[in-house]
């Protein structure tokens, strides 16, 4: 079959209509989404939390990035020690005795409920929140350093 001209024209022009209505449909969609912090922006501060966890805080090894240890231990002795005790082991997190789970093993391979936790809290469980009350920075350095506590 021999393309003739006319067809190469049309098939062309066919093309340019398509992209730009892609294009158009890919600018209005931007249009759509609300202005982080608006009224319609609908991530929860939960959920930025934990995004922010999870993109910025974590390395490969799911360790956080960034910490300053040794502020944190300051940090953790001072806002946490009352209930977790100096080494983080005073509660015991599992209903097993013989299998014990602590701060420093829910840090070390569960960051991301210790990190809702130290951020949210749990009623049921007597954990208060401490979103607004400790600062992003002091909980990053208290994260790292509660991944350095016994297990």
């Amino acid at each position: 079959m021999k393309v003739t001209g006319i067809s190469s024209i049309i098939a062309f022009t066919a093309i340019l209509v398509y992209m730009g209505f892609l294009g158009l449909d890919v600018w209005a969609e931007d249009l759509d989404r609300p202005a982080p912090g608006s009224i319609g922006d609908t991530l929860t501060k939960e959920d930025a939390r934990m995004a922010y966890l999870v993109y910025r805080l974590l390395d490969e090894k799911g360790k956080i990035r960034g910490a300053n240890f040794e502020r944190g231990r300051e940090l953790f002795l001072k806002n946490c020690k009352a209930c977790h005790g100096d080494d983080g082991r005073r509660v015991n997190f599992s209903r097993d005795a013989r299998n014990p789970s602590f701060i420093g093993t829910r840090a070390a391979n569960d960051i991301p409920t210790f990190w809702y936790m130290m951020n949210f809290g749990d009623e049921k469980r007597g954990m208060l929140p401490y979103f607004d009350e400790i600062e992003l920075k002091d909980m990053i350095d208290i994260a790292g350093f509660a991944q350095t506590l016994p297990q």
